[in-house]
């Protein structure tokens, strides 16, 4: 697996806090929407992501679901266009492909440009606002119809490189789009599906079967 291809996936997962907070409000500040972020229980997201490519005639289409426990245990399970799992467990990255019995661990380096946005957006799961400033330009706007939040590179601000999270109107996070500085460009729609005892065991498993202790 090329590493864009693994920290792309590290960014979807650690983008899925924003799923599982509370509803946004036309009052919020970003402070607020930080400390409603978190959830005490796990919890599963149904996603569709389209990437555009310039190395691709057509655009990518996948899906699958995304899980978050906290404190700081993430899995993404593409299902389409195949079966693919990845895990972030505090500073580990994990990495399956069953169908090709590819199998990859890593560590989370902040210093690294590479993994930086990973860095990033666990911050954001932990609600560690300082470091989120620190690292981007963070732009958050809260209308009568949405509420987006904008992050824009702190050490490249004209660099066409930007995230945009945004909601309806006293609801949960529905998409993400992601545009790279290259050109290629990801969207994500979510929604929450469930939560509780049940999604906790099921991620149990998926951990299991991404550090191969089924093997």
């Amino acid at each position: 697996m090329k590493l864009n291809d693994l920290k792309n996936y590290c960014l979807s997962l650690a983008l899925t806090p924003f799923l599982v907070g509370n509803s946004v409000h036309a009052d919020d500040t970003l402070a607020a929407l930080m400390q409603r972020m978190k959830s005490d229980t796990a919890v599963r997201v149904a996603y569709q992501e389209t990437r555009t490519l310039a190395l691709m005639e057509q655009p990518w289409h996948g899906s699958g679901y995304m899980y978050s426990l906290p404190p700081d245990l993430m899995i993404k399970e593409q299902l389409r266009p195949e079966r693919v799992l990845m895990g972030i467990n505090g500073e580990q990255m994990l990495y399956f492909d069953p169908g090709n019995e590819v199998r990859h661990q890593g560590v989370m380096d902040a210093d690294n440009p590479m993994t930086l946005n990973i860095a990033v957006f666990k911050a954001l799961m932990t609600a560690d606002q300082a470091l989120l400033d620190s690292l981007y330009q963070v732009e958050f706007v809260s209308l009568p119809e949405r509420w987006s939040m904008v992050l824009r590179a702190k050490n490249d601000p004209d660099s066409p490189f930007r995230i945009e999270i945004s909601g309806a109107h006293g609801k949960q996070a529905e998409r993400i789009h992601v545009e790279q500085a290259d050109g290629d460009s990801r969207e994500i729609s979510m929604e929450k599906e469930a939560e509780g005892g049940e999604v906790k065991a099921r991620m149990e498993q998926l951990y299991q079967e991404l550090l191969g202790a089924d093997e």
